[in-house]
């Protein structure tokens, strides 16, 4: 090809932009304690102060938020994306447990968090529709349906991609299809150099 012609666009293969995505999935369950005094209405109000504890963490994250499910079992999604975006998400997670525990009184501790989180790549695919590959929304919910109250449960990829900066404790799924997911401890505290 001489010097200063344009190659045919045909031959030209532009590099796909890809980057880490992480989703983090959880509902508020309540976990009634034999002769509590929690009337449904005082269950609401616990409800929103434990919803505004995890939105104002995930605010702080800047990331996407969707909220489905009921009044008394909200559900809430969260889509992290850019480097690092499973440390973000566990980060998240870690802080929304602590805060969902913070804003509920010793009596009122019925409210707990279940959930789990994936990672994958998400890039251009085909006629410029957004695909995500390594984290798909059938774990993601398979994973928080295995996760018991008060925990949040990674996938393999989730807890790679973090690198060894999460504790995490191994374990399999029960029942059909089981999957081998990582329950969520807690983030390791960075190490001081010497």
């Amino acid at each position: 090809m001489e010097a200063g012609t344009v190659p045919p666009t045909n031959l030209v293969a532009a590099a796909p932009e890809t980057r880490e995505v992480a989703m983090l999935l959880f509902e508020l369950r309540r976990e009634p304690r034999p002769g509590s005094r929690i009337t449904p209405e005082v269950a609401e109000m616990i409800v929103n102060r434990c919803v505004l504890a995890a939105l104002e963490v995930l605010t702080a994250a800047e990331t996407e938020v969707s909220t489905t499910g009921t009044e008394v079992r909200p559900v809430v999604e969260a889509r992290f994306e850019g480097p690092r975006a499973p440390l973000r998400a566990a980060h998240a997670a870690c802080e929304i447990l602590a805060g969902v525990r913070r804003v509920q009184r010793a009596a009122e501790n019925e409210f707990q968090v279940v959930g789990a989180i994936t990672a994958g790549v998400a890039g251009p695919g085909p006629g410029g529709v957004t695909m995500t590959v390594g984290g798909p929304d059938v774990l993601l919910h398979r994973l928080r349906e295995a996760a018991a109250p008060g925990q949040i449960l990674m996938s393999e990829a989730a807890r790679e991609a973090c690198e060894g900066t999460v504790e995490t404790l191994p374990l399999r799924t029960g029942g059909e299809g089981s999957v081998e997911a990582h329950l969520l401890r807690r983030i390791r505290p960075p190490r001081a150099a010497f």
